[in-house]
């Protein structure tokens, strides 16, 4: 058996006060649950924090939130390089950036 799965991933900045939202689509051969990751191109992905299933779609639908790490001075991943990163792991969306209310 096969199951369908809708993955959504926040990047949020380290302050939290930034954060992009994508997304990704795949099919599992077994149930998703909270603690997967996502072995990916440039590594592991964080583990997924929550599990949905829609009656309506038959999908499951996971959440995984990765925060932006603080870095040494010079050496910053900011929100731009994590986004693209995970476009090339298929991940999809995050034409913007978003503030976020505190």
């Amino acid at each position: 058996m096969r199951f369908q799965v809708q993955f959504t991933l926040a990047i949020r900045s380290f302050d939290r006060k930034r954060a992009a939202f994508l997304s990704k689509k795949m099919t599992l051969p077994f149930v998703p649950f909270v603690g997967l990751q996502l072995v990916e191109h440039s590594g592991n992905s964080e583990p997924v924090i929550s599990v949905a299933w829609s009656d309506e779609t038959q999908t499951f639908h996971c959440h995984i939130d990765a925060i932006q790490a603080q870095m040494p001075q010079g050496c910053e991943l900011d929100l731009d390089y994590l986004i693209e990163s995970a476009r090339e792991n298929g991940w999809e969306g995050a034409a913007k950036i978003y503030e976020l209310a505190a």
